[in-house]
Order: structure tokens, then C-alpha cells, then sequence
């Protein structure tokens, strides 16, 4: 949902996904001047709740007291989990003060704590005088919940997207990015000693992959699932008792035997061996291994369809759940993923067609004459049709990347998430970007976007910003990485950003998205069994999708900013100190010199500015 209003010359734009909203500012010029910053509250309509959003930024003359400074101490070691190394200097767990005190000096924001299909007020108030003033009022304000004791302002009222909805049924877990609230909520504590921390970090993830099993009622509906990960004991059991109520279950897991690496530093591929352990625990007989060569090809789909019995009793595709999520521990609570339910027929009947050549074992070559059969990949992004387009690997062209290129080269405003190395293709149309336009590039490594330095390159652009995953030590942490180093796959070991994302002009209204499988790469366009699913024109499902991708960009964005790893973020205390750290903290001007780049003509900020307000067509 997008809302707006203006007042007094302050405009408000919100824009509502699921879990999140952003929030976008805009001030005529003659506002600007004197203006330190914007208190934000919001108000949660069904209960009345009021709140003042928290920033972790403060003004000099609100100093941070080293006393509030908590340091996040590395755990004591499990056998087997911690891989802490001795001599680290623990983390700092940085306390926020709210915007009534501590206004924010951006044009944007973030409200990352909301629950999906509820309803919330927020209210925006540009903030001027002296910083000494409104830190006092501030003060005044947070400690005795006075809300109407700073007055003014503009409203806007939206309403979460409901993702239990057919429409919007679109899931992401909490990631590494939740350390902080997970802090706030379970304290500096182990998930796996916590009863509800793993509930807490899927975030509704693996509980609607369980939801979207479970629409399989009885024997009149059937359920064909392709996963490369076969893994979890509890969605496996989702399958198994599927079957006892009469469903057709049939599943195909990845079965290649990658061979032995020729370095011996370099770990075997278990995952096959992984999975075929997972499958006779679990007890199940209605799943098959895809095993045709080539055997260094990985069976990479992570879909599941669902069928329903017509009046004839034929068996008809009536869904398809999709996205980057394998059906692992590690995949669920540790690296960035999203699962997307898709009640489309006719998308679901192209992944049933997909489904049977991975169900038949085809080969390699067959399966490069059938992918393409659902119908020719578009040549370019004016050739993709509103709606949703699925395309299948593995194909004998590199259509796929030439179109994904395109959508990233034709692009106002793009996001871009990359678990691994992208196609240089892809990566080019970073290096050549068109003047007034915005990338926004979130990375598992800075080796996603090429050759050793092309992160430093690509941020020497201003129109260009480069998040890259930033962990902490905590046991949050340790549990993540116990999960990602020693139970994932060779492939996915060590990966925190997993999903697979291309969001072209999200906050228009002809947005193009491209989700799924594939990784944007060759071998997941020429290689490997895969799927990705472009959606174009539908606005409730990219607010969704930005809105989260924002989440993830900005949480590790400020990490590596208090590390003094972020363009802009060097200080005179350089590093990752604690003083260094503390400096950074201390980042809100005293005038209103901040806004400066968001009205100089040509500024990247300057566009962000305009973008986020929807005052462009991106």
C-alpha cells in the first residue's frame, strides 16, 4: 500500500509492505533551511499504541555515556558451534534514543517492526531551533511518553499488506540483520537454549511453507515438490503427513555426486549424501533423487506445487509455492531467504511441466529443448508481459542473463540482491550506469559484483550504494555461522545474503521484479536446474519485496558504517574502535548543513530525495 500527504510545505510518503514500511520525507526548499532533522511517531490503530521511532545516530551535545554502551561479550563455546576465534574484542551493542531527541537527517526511513494486515498512523515532524533545545524537549517527551508535547507535523495512515492472502503471499525470515532486536528480546542468549528464538527468527517462513502443504486436504489434491536441500525433518514430516491424508506426494531432491575436489583444501559436496540420509530418517518412499548427468550440476529448484482434482478428476495446477528457500535449519533461521506462494494456474501448470522433467530424470540436452517450450525467454525487459513470466534452466542460450541485463541497464531505481558472483554481463550495466538513476547493490561478498576492488569501484559512482553482509560476534552469531559452516551445503556454506533479487523502478507503478532459484550467473542459466519467475506491473508484491530488501540493506549498511567501512563513514578516530565506533555515533549536525546534498542538482542524494517521495517516475 502507498499513502501521501502534505502539509506546511513537509510531505509524507509511506510505503507498506508486510513486515516493514518506508517512509520518505520532503521539504520545499525554503523548509530546509534551519531544519535538524524529522521526529517520526507512529501509532498502531487496532490497539492505540504509540511510539517514537529510534535512531542510533545522536548530537554532539547528547553525548553517549559509556555506561550505556552494553558490550556484547563472545559466548561461552559449545563443542562443536563457536567459532569465535581467541584475541577478538567483543562487539558493541550500540543503544538507540528516539527521533523525539535525536531527529533523523535523512529523506528516508525505515520501520522495520510491524506485524502484516494491521493498521498504523504516522506522524512526521521537521524538527528546528537549537539541538540542545530539542534534545531537552526530546528527553522530556520519551520519558514521559508526551506525545502531543511536540506538535505539528504531517499524517499519513496505511495498512500492512496481509501476506496470509493470496495476493500478497510473500515471506522472508529475519536473517542476521535481527541481532539487535533479537538481543532486545531473548538478551545475549543462544537460540538454541530458547524455546520460541527459531519461531522468532523464520518469521513465518517455514510456517507457511507448512500453510501452503497444507492446503492439500484430502485425496482430491495432490503435491509435487522439487527441493535441492531435502533436509528438515519438520517439513519433510509436512510431506509424510500429507500422504496420510490421502494426497499424492511426490518430491525430487538434488541426487548428483559432485566429484572430488582436486584440492584437498576444499571441502566435498555432501548434499546429496545429506539428503538421502534426510529421506530414509524420515522414513519417506515418494521421493526420488535427480541423478542425470552432468554430475557436477546441482538440481538447484526450491518449489512445490500444488494440484487439485477438476469435476472430471483430473489433477490441475492451481499454485506454486517458489522462491530462494531450501528445506534446511540454516536456510529457515540463519541466511537471508523468501518464500513466495503464487495462486496463478497458469504459472503453476508451467512449473508442473518443469516438475515432471525433473521427476523423468531427463537429461541435460532434453532438458534444454523442453525448458523453453513454456515459451521463448523475452529478448528484452519492453518484451516482458504484465503479470508473471516463469523461465526454467537449464537452457543452451544465455537469454535469461541478456534480459536480466537489460532489466538492470533499463532501469531509474534498481535493487539487486547477490548471494554469488553475478554474470559479467550484469555486472557492466553497474559500471555504465545512465545519469539520474539509483542502484542499490546488497552482496553475501564483495566478490558478487567481479574482480578483487569492484566494490571500491562501484561506490567511486555516486549514483551506485553497496551494501555487503557485516556479521557481529554474539551468540546470535555463532549459532547462524555453526549452521552456515558446518550443516550447509558446499555450495551454501558461509552464506548469510541467500535470496536472489532484481527489483527494477519499485516505487512506480510499472514495476519489474525478478525472484526465484537461479543466481544470475552462467551455470545457474546453462547448468543447472533452476527457476526464476519475473513479475511485472504488480505494485502490492514489490512493496513487499523493496521494503524488505531496505531492511537487509540498510541493517548491514550501518554495521559497516560504525566499522568505518562505508564511503562517508571515515573519521578522525578511524576503524573499528570502540572510540572510532563512538565517533561515528555522535553523527547528527547541529545546523541544518545535512541537508545540503539533497538539493544540490546533480547529488546522488539529491535523487534519492525525489525518488523516495515519488517524485520521479522511478
Amino acid at each position: 500500500m502507498r499513502a501521501q500527504a502534505s502539509k506546511d510545505g513537509l510531505t509524507l510518503r509511506v510505503i507498506a509492505g508486510s513486515n516493514n514500511v518506508l517512509l520518505a520525507m520532503d521539504l520545499i526548499e525554503s523548509k530546509r533551511h534551519g531544519c535538524l532533522g524529522f521526529t517520526i511517531e507512529r501509532t498502531d490503530l487496532d490497539t492505540g499504541q504509540r511510539r517514537w521511532l529510534p535512531n542510533l545516530l545522536r548530537f554532539p551535545s547528547d553525548p553517549l555515556d559509556r555506561s550505556e554502551l552494553k558490550i556484547v561479550s563472545p559466548p561461552k563455546k559449545k563443542k562443536g558451534k563457536t567459532k569465535s576465534g581467541p584475541g577478538k574484542a567483543p562487539d558493541m551493542e550500540v543503544p538507540s534514543v528516539s527521533t523525539a531527541r535525536a531527529p533523523l537527517q535523512k529523506f528516508r526511513w525505515g520501520d522495520y517492526t510491524l506485524d502484516p494486515g494491521k493498521r498504523y498512523r504516522y506522524r512526521v515532524v521537521a524538527r528546528y531551533g537549537k539541538a540542545r533545545d530539542i534534545v531537552d524537549t526530546g528527553k522530556k517527551a520519551e520519558q514521559r511518553h508526551a506525545f502531543d508535547s511536540i506538535e505539528g507535523g504531517v499524517t499519513v495512515e496505511v495498512k500492512t499488506e496481509n501476506n496470509s492472502a493470496k495476493d500478497a503471499g510473500v515471506f522472508f525470515n529475519r536473517a542476521a540483520a535481527a541481532s539487535r532486536a533479537y538481543n532486545l528480546r531473548y538478551g545475549n542468549n543462544d537460540p538454541e537454549d530458547i524455546p520460541d528464538a527459531k519461531w522468532w527468527l523464520s518469521r513465518g517462513l517455514q510456517e507457511a511453507v507448512i500453510a501452503f502443504i497444507g492446503r492439500a486436504v484430502d485425496s482430491t489434491f495432490a503435491v509435487h515438490a522439487a527441493i535441492y536441500e531435502f533436509q528438515k525433518p519438520d517439513l519433510l514430516q509436512t510431506l509424510v503427513q500429507a500422504t496420510k491424508r490421502g494426497v499424492d506426494v511426490q518430491a525430487v531432491y538434488h541426487g548428483r555426486v559432485k566429484p572430488k575436489p582436486k584440492n584437498k583444501k576444499e571441502n566435498p559436496d555432501k548434499t546429496a549424501a545429506k539428503n538421502a540420509a534426510a529421506v530414509k530418517a524420515a522414513g519417506i518412499t515418494f521421493a526420488k533423487p535427480r541423478a542425470a548427468d552432468p554430475q557436477g550440476a546441482i538440481m538447484h529448484n526450491k518449489f512445490v506445487v500444488l494440484l487439485q482434482k477438476q469435476a472430471g478428476g483430473k489433477l490441475v495446477p492451481v499454485a506454486v509455492w517458489t522462491g530462494s528457500t531450501n528445506w534446511t535449519d540454516g536456510a529457515i533461521y540463519g541466511q537471508l531467504n523468501v518464500g513466495h506462494a503464487i495462486f496463478d494456474p497458469n504459472v503453476a501448470a508451467a512449473f508442473e511441466g518443469y516438475f515432471q522433467l525433473l521427476h523423468a530424470d531427463c537429461s541435460s540436452d532434453e532438458m534444454k529443448k523442453k525448458t523453453v517450450e513454456p515459451g521463448p525467454v523475452p529478448k528484452t525487459v519492453a518484451d516482458v508481459k504484465q503479470g508473471m513470466t516463469p523461465i526454467f534452466s537449464p537452457q543452451s542460450t544465455l537469454d535469461m542473463i541478456e534480459l536480466y541485463a537489460d532489466v538492470c541497464r533499463a532501469a531509474k531505481v534498481l535493487m539487486v540482491s547477490a548471494p554469488f558472483e553475478l554474470h559479467k554481463d550484469i555486472e557492466k550495466t553497474f559500471d555504465k550506469r545512465a545519469p539520474d538513476t539509483l542502484r542499490f547493490l546488497m552482496a553475501d561478498k564483495a566478490g558478487s559484483f567481479g574482480k578483487k576492488g569492484a566494490v571500491k569501484l562501484l561506490e567511486n559512482d555516486p549514483g551506485n550504494e553497496v551494501s555487503i553482509a557485516t556479521v557481529i560476534k554474539s551468540p546470535l552469531h555463532d549459532f547462524q555461522g555453526a549452521l552456515l559452516e558446518d550443516a550447509e551445503s558446499f555450495h551454501h556454506r558461509g552464506v548469510h545474503i541467500h535470496s536472489k533479487i532484481i527489483a527494477a523502478d519499485p516505487f512506480g507503478e510499472d514495476p519489474v521484479l525478478v525472484t526465484g532459484s537461479a543466481n544470475f550467473s552462467n551455470n545457474s542459466t546453462r547448468t543447472n536446474d533452476e527457476n526464476s519467475v519475473i513479475v511485472r506491473g504488480d505494485t502490492l508484491v514489490m512493496d513487499i519485496y523493496a521494503t524488505e530488501f531496505m531492511r537487509m540493506f540498510e541493517h548491514y549498511w550501518f554495521r559497516a558504517h560504525l566499522e568505518g567501512k562505508t564511503k562517508g563513514s571515515k573519521t578522525k578516530s578511524k576503524g573499528k574502535s570502540k572510540k572510532a565506533q563512538m565517533a561515528r555515533l555522535m553523527g547528527l549536525k547541529e545546523n541544518s548543513s545535512w541537508t545540503d546534498p539533497y538539493y544540490k542538482k546533480g547529488d546522488q542524494k539529491m535523487l534519492e530525495r525525489l525518488v523516495f517521495a515519488g517524485r520521479t517516475e522511478a
